[in-house]
């Protein structure tokens, strides 16, 4: 039974932060090719621009997290986050359009 004052285990907030120091943490993925980079640095740019007419501070946190996507991997991951700020600032039906352009990049 866990403490009153220790966080619950499905709180989202605490898995974020945990998750986001351990990245840090963790050792330097082998070297990528030259086609990986390009496609990092080309699907930062389209989640860029899927955020840009985001309200302010909505968009800083996600540009942050764009641009310190080391990864194809951590840029699938950011999926959810832009889902999920698109739909509660455009709406779910613009999300998913969004969402679909990232998508065909992906396959």
């Amino acid at each position: 039974m866990l403490h009153p004052a220790m966080l619950s285990p499905t709180d989202t907030c605490w898995k974020r932060a945990l998750r986001s120091v351990l990245k840090f943490t963790r050792p330097q993925a082998p070297a990528q090719t030259l086609d990986d980079e390009r496609r990092v640095m080309a699907l930062r740019t389209i989640c860029l621009a899927l955020v840009q007419d985001l309200p302010d501070e909505t968009r800083r946190t996600l540009d942050t997290r764009i641009l310190r996507a080391r990864s194809l991997d951590d840029l699938w991951e950011l999926r959810s986050a832009l889902f999920g700020a698109i739909s509660l600032c455009l709406g779910e039906h613009e999300a998913r359009e969004r969402l679909q352009r990232l998508d065909a990049h992906w396959h």
